[in-house]
């Protein structure tokens, strides 16, 4: 049976070992519950059950602190706790009770940035911002042509191009940088064309 090695107490936590090696960071509070000491031994579920009552209320808070700077999605949230090496029920029943308050909303979440961004990137560019968020491809999808049915994409080139060369005379060099600048941005490649072309000299 596995047996714990070794518990040390920092900052009002306790890291627990096993066999020799880092098991989990856990609430000091759980150690007397579970009455764990070194060389006690207990079965995989009973360090396991531990652990989740444990980490839980450390988890909860590292995850309101993290979500005290700025909206997140749930794959953000379960990507830091991971990070911080909570084990995966621990991460689970903490994300879903953050859902359940409100807190996490990965549909609102996708909407509010696709709202944000769109007066400055194209959809290309917000929907790959949803990607690398881990928001689900179907919500970012819908949240991305929402927001810009609602927008003429060529417009907002245009205006994205006038901010950044209105005081420049045309040429094909400036057509070629407003095509790569607004491709960057994530415009699509008909828009920045189209876009491009109206910067050639004598257009």
């Amino acid at each position: 049976m596995p047996e714990i090695t070794g518990i040390s107490e920092k900052r009002n936590r306790a890291r627990l070992y096993v066999d020799g090696d880092f098991f989990a960071e856990i609430d000091p509070g759980a150690v007397l519950d579970y009455g764990l000491y070194k060389g006690l031994s207990l079965s995989q579920e009973e360090l396991e059950e531990a652990r989740l009552a444990g980490e839980k209320a450390l988890a909860m808070s590292r995850a309101f602190h993290y979500l005290g700077y700025r909206a997140r999605s749930v794959g953000e949230v379960e990507e830091r706790l991971f990070r911080y090496g909570y084990g995966e029920r621990t991460v689970g029943e903490v994300v879903e009770r953050l859902r359940e308050l409100g807190y996490l909303d990965d549909w609102r979440f996708a909407r509010d940035l696709a709202s944000e961004r769109s007066g400055k990137y194209g959809p290309r560019r917000v929907l790959s911002d949803l990607w690398r968020s881990g928001v689900d491809d179907s919500i970012a999808r819908q949240a991305v042509d929402e927001e810009f049915s609602e927008l003429s994409e060529l417009e907002a080139a245009r205006s994205a191009a006038e901010r950044r060369y209105n005081t420049e005379e045309g040429s094909d060099a400036l057509a070629r940088r407003v095509h790569g600048f607004l491709a960057r941005r994530g415009y699509s490649p008909g828009v920045c064309t189209e876009v491009a072309r109206e910067y050639r000299r004598g257009e």
